[in-house]
């Protein structure tokens, strides 16, 4: 049997919450008491400042605060849910990864500026080689990981990702048109939520959106939601260039009932990002009955298995075909059923089960050692 504990910050409200009915350390609240006087003084500097100080101090071979906090209260292994490199210790941890697109398309400039790039693969190299466990969603993943860090596959666990449960619950809501009216939405649409980065690849919906116009006459709209991460002008502008700007509407972010009407109500979802596969609107849209259009990127397939259109993410008349293919109402309730069945494969408890059988075999090492 293993003993969990929560290990949050205080400023992550919904994690905070979560731990409220379950074993947990508030490490904010906690912190400071394992704090020696350097580090407090470190605590007290501005954001940038402290980083560079931080770092400093880690570079003189102290042990890290959250490390000895985790040390006191008994720790023995940690399950990192997130990819963030920020701690990298001796106590043995597990570690959910999404992808390594920064290894497959470091042209991007949110991967590659200002040394982005850099700090992505040092931290990274050194989180997955010493990571006990690492959790990846397709056996692409295991391959990508194997070939660029050369971490043995016997420490990689495949767990496939399951729907979101916000979706799986909204399954059965019926569409509300008068819902995605007030957002401004006007007649048949495209829908891609998606931040505004560049390997999100907004411009080829608008490039497809213009051949579909071209070639059958048919003034299908988009509507992106999401925010901007310093590329929304861009797309803005490219929409001005190729005149759909009056059928592109920016939304920015929504609330939940007005993201899951914004799916039932579309035409189809499209997603060609570059990077992936691990995206959640995809499996968002195969619950809530909505067709997908997705990128063609390493791993898809195996991701979306059968219930998505695939195209390459450079070709928009391979987008553009796609997406007039599900003018056929045979192909189209055809998809929307195989996206239903795709959406219901795989279980959060299932996951769980999973990172749980993991401790269990990392449990017949850890015993060879005491509490430290």
């Amino acid at each position: 049997m293993h003993e969990f504990v929560i290990c949050h910050q205080r400023s992550n409200h919904i994690i905070a919450e979560l731990a409220r009915d379950a074993p947990a350390i508030d490490i904010d609240a906690k912190r400071s008491s394992v704090m020696n006087l350097d580090e407090r003084i470190v605590s007290l500097l501005p954001s940038r400042a402290r980083k560079l100080a931080g770092w400093l101090l880690r570079g003189s071979g102290s042990h890290r605060v959250d490390e000895r906090l985790y040390l006191r209260e008994g720790i023995e292994f940690l399950v990192r849910l997130a990819p963030y490199a920020d701690f990298i210790g001796d106590i043995p941890y597990g570690v959910v990864l999404w992808d390594l697109q920064y290894r497959l398309n470091p042209w991007f400039p949110e991967i590659s500026s200002g040394g982005e790039w850099e700090r992505r693969d040092d931290g990274t190299s050194s989180m997955l080689r010493r990571a006990s466990v690492i959790y990846v969603g397709t056996e692409e993943g295991r391959r990508q990981i194997e070939y660029f860090y050369q971490v043995p596959s016997n420490r990689i666990e495949v767990l496939s990702s399951p729907a979101p449960e916000l979706a799986l619950a909204a399954a059965d809501v019926p569409p509300d048109s008068d819902v995605v009216r007030r957002l401004g939405v006007k007649g048949e649409y495209l829908f891609y939520p998606a931040q505004f980065w560049p390997h999100k690849n907004h411009v080829v919906v608008l490039e497809a959106c213009r051949l579909i116009r071209q070639q059958t006459g048919w003034d299908l709209g988009v509507v992106f939601s999401g925010g901007d991460k310093g590329n929304r002008q861009h797309v803005d502008d490219y929409a001005r260039r190729l005149g759909l700007a009056e059928k592109t509407l920016f939304t920015g972010f929504v609330e939940q009932a007005e993201l899951i009407q914004l799916y039932k109500n579309a035409f189809c979802l499209v997603y060609p990002t570059f990077c992936g596969p691990e995206g959640l609107p995809p499996m968002e849209a195969f619950a809530l009955g909505c067709p997908v259009v997705a990128s063609a990127i390493p791993g898809a397939s195996e991701q979306l298995g059968n219930a998505a259109l695939l195209h390459p993410p450079t070709d928009e008349q391979a987008l553009a075909d796609a997406i007039i293919s599900l003018r056929d109402a045979e192909v189209r309730n055809a998809l929307v059923a195989a996206g239903r069945r795709h959406a219901t494969r795989a279980h959060w408890d299932d996951y769980a089960k999973g990172i749980v059988a993991s401790l269990d075999r990392f449990a017949r090492i850890r015993r060879c050692w005491g509490a430290r």
